[in-house]
């Protein structure tokens, strides 16, 4: 054991062995935080693990330095320098952590800026992608809301909320021809293809719609910039059998989330008071009801075709459904906006904080599981009753 005596520098051993300490500590937490910052509450948990990783760097680079400092001091006195070095060694790794932490928190966060809920999300290569905007007209269709009695930062924060709804909705229209290639792969039935080119077609008008409540909130008009990347090899990434990937992505992206969508809108509807707002809510509401509904169907079909391997991996899929990523009523780049807007105008005009979202997203949840197991209780009662016979377990619940 060193004594005070023995050590001629007991302030920088110990200084440099708490930072040590603490900076191997905050490591476990980080990685709790950052497996959190992927559940549907992902929010909070991004932002704690994005400063958390700020944290161990800053305490990894001063431990770095501590441990030099010891290691550099006790050479000249003729002691040891192990203690140093270790430190100096563990107080890197940490600070690399902390660095690498920070570019995942970044990802965490860009997923995580997916605020709104109109839309089928698009994918690429594993990333939820919107396009960008640009000034111009194009894409802006249908009436606009009076913004009249609105201050500058509501009608600011509310441009902002309806442009990204519309660069979701337009993001859906290339989503849905995606699920359409997919039948189109496993041989569907004509049926399900026509329902699919109708929702992508529904997309469109959504998407305008939403860029002219965002005009008539700003005064100003905006359109997208192309996206290059829809024409990336492997863009369309299914992998393995196709009617597992198209089974489980309609439950995920279908049957929950757009029926999330719909509860969503019709929520919104009900305590919107501007009449254009309201009318354009309550479409969406219909029409996204409509897109779980096609998932519904989807999923049936290929449950059907696929027995076994797709009840499987459905039957996985459900048990992850409460992990999946429930889109918020305001992604973080718009985060500030919103802050600075009326709160009670911002509900006139349709839009709900993310308390109320979360609880809606329960209850979808909830009843998406209950119809699930209905669906998959008789997928096994009916099998080899004939191609046709997702048609029937498709049906909603009375």
């Amino acid at each position: 054991m060193t004594t005070d005596l023995d050590d001629p520098f007991p302030t920088t051993r110990r200084i440099t062995y708490a930072l040590v300490a603490v900076s191997v500590i905050i490591i476990p937490i980080n990685f709790l935080v950052y497996v959190r910052s992927w559940s549907r509450d992902a929010g909070d948990a991004i932002n704690a693990f994005v400063c958390l990783c700020v944290a161990q760097t800053v305490l990894g680079l001063f431990a770095l330095i501590s441990g030099i400092v010891l290691a550099v001091r006790l050479r000249k006195a003729s002691k040891a320098t192990k203690p140093g070095v270790v430190s100096a060694i563990v107080g890197t790794m940490a600070a690399i952590g902390g660095v690498g932490g920070f570019v995942l928190g970044i990802g965490a966060m860009a997923i995580a800026s997916g605020g709104g809920a109109w839309g089928r999300p698009l994918r690429i290569r594993g990333k939820v992608r919107h396009p960008e905007l640009r000034r111009g007209g194009d894409w802006t269709r249908g009436d606009r809301p009076d913004p009249s009695g609105l201050d500058e930062p509501t009608r600011a924060a509310l441009e902002a909320l309806w442009l990204h709804d519309a660069q979701k909705e337009h993001a859906s229209v290339p989503a849905f021809s995606r699920v359409a290639w997919m039948l189109c792969a496993v041989g569907a039935p004509a049926e399900l293809l026509t329902r699919t080119f109708r929702a992508a077609t529904e997309e469109i008008d959504h998407a305008e719609r939403c860029f002219a409540l965002a005009a008539g909130y700003a005064g100003r008009t905006h359109t997208v910039e192309p996206m290059p990347e829809l024409l990336l090899d492997g863009a369309l990434e299914v992998r393995g059998d196709a009617l597992v990937h198209l089974a489980v992505e309609s439950l995920e992206d279908g049957c929950l989330l757009e029926d999330y969508n719909a509860d969503v809108a019709a929520a919104c509807a009900l305590v919107c008071r501007e009449p254009v707002t309201r009318a354009v809510l309550e479409q969406i509401a219909v029409e996204e009801r409509s897109h779980a509904e096609l998932s519904w169907s989807i999923l049936a079909y290929c449950v059907a075709r696929g027995e076994q391997p797709v009840l499987e991996a459905i039957r996985r899929a459900r048990a992850n459904l409460p992990a999946y990523a429930r889109p918020t009523a305001v992604s973080v780049g718009n985060a500030d906006l919103v802050q600075r807007a009326n709160p009670a105008s911002l509900r006139d005009h349709g839009r709900l904080p993310d308390a109320e979202w979360k609880r809606i997203f329960e209850g979808t949840l909830e009843r998406t599981r209950v119809r699930l197991d209905r669906m998959l209780g008789d997928a096994v009662l009916t099998r080899g009753r004939g191609p046709d016979s997702w048609r029937g377990a498709a049906q909603s619940p009375p």
